[in-house]
């Protein structure tokens, strides 16, 4: 049968283009909505922090007296002296990721990061190319001491909608600590304290909304920081169980004055064994004091 002559490839034709058109509409409409969601979340994490009380004075050396050794001389070595606190930090990165200890191929991601450290809290958001044509957008949200994470598909299909809950919150709280090399001054902040641990190991413990986390940091004898650890939960359900999650600071440079790690490979252990599933890199950082 010749389907020509009946008329059937121009119906078929214009159904496949149809649904193309639909599909297309569809993820349009679904990146719209995801991008507005976070705008709005961004815009009410910037107004909290601005809200909050911060002293604008510049860091003077009497503000470093206090700390451990190697603290004092990371933030030396770091040029925080004579600079205002760092009030946020905006961040893009991009990188290596693997989502499961098996995976053989790294996805490349595209990510942007606020964080506030007025009022201490973070969105991070990430557009990854798991398959092809169809981009998966991710977003982690820590904010008055709640966190979410809400990934899709597409801009459409959820896979991961988690809302805050004890062990998530937690988990947040780790990972601000754990990222504290990107905005050093704020290792003065009031919300963190500090203990030595020995002449090049100190931890940092924070106490906010209810919730307590410490890392411990790694220097070398000059002062230098070299990686950051924690116990951190990976998930959040009944089951799961605080594990070490590490993160090794590569290649610092300068950003207005200030050094910080522009590359941190971060692993968690899992069995014993070490997984390292993020290899970030930042490609610019802007500071806000």
């Amino acid at each position: 049968m010749n389907i020509f002559k009946f008329g059937f490839w121009p119906s078929l034709a214009t159904a496949a283009l149809l649904l193309i058109i639909l599909g297309t509409t569809a993820v349009l409409i679904g990146k719209w909505e995801f991008n507005k969601q976070i705008d709005s979340e961004l815009e009410r994490l910037s107004a909290n922090n601005a809200a909050a009380d911060i002293n604008h004075q510049k860091i003077k050396e009497e503000d470093l007296e206090a700390l451990p050794e190697p603290v004092n001389k990371w933030l030396r070595n770091s040029g925080i002296i004579g600079k205002n606190k760092i009030s946020a930090a905006n961040l893009k990165q991009s990188g290596k990721m693997k989502l499961e200890p098996g995976q053989e191929e790294w996805f490349k991601p595209e990510a942007e990061q606020l964080i506030t450290l007025n009022e201490p809290g973070f969105l991070w958001q990430v557009d990854l190319n798991m398959m092809p044509v169809i981009k998966t957008k991710g977003r982690d949200l820590f904010q008055k001491g709640e966190a979410s994470m809400l990934i899709k598909i597409a801009y459409l299909l959820p896979v991961v909608d988690q809302k805050a809950n004890a062990k998530i919150n937690e988990s947040a709280l780790h990972r601000f600590l754990l990222e504290l090399p990107w905005y050093p001054t704020a290792a003065l902040n009031n919300y963190l304290s500090w203990e030595k641990i020995d002449a090049t190991t100190a931890r940092v413990t924070m106490n906010y909304q209810g919730i307590q986390a410490s890392a411990d940091f790694y220097f070398d004898q000059e002062g230098n920081l070299l990686s950051t650890e924690a116990m951190r939960y990976k998930e959040s359900d009944e089951s799961a169980e605080r594990l070490k999650c590490t993160g090794e600071l590569k290649n610092y440079k300068e950003f207005n004055g200030i050094k910080i790690p522009t590359e941190i490979d971060v692993s968690w252990y899992l069995d014993g064994e070490k997984f390292t599933w993020f290899k970030v890199e930042v490609e610019e950082i802007s500071f806000k004091y």
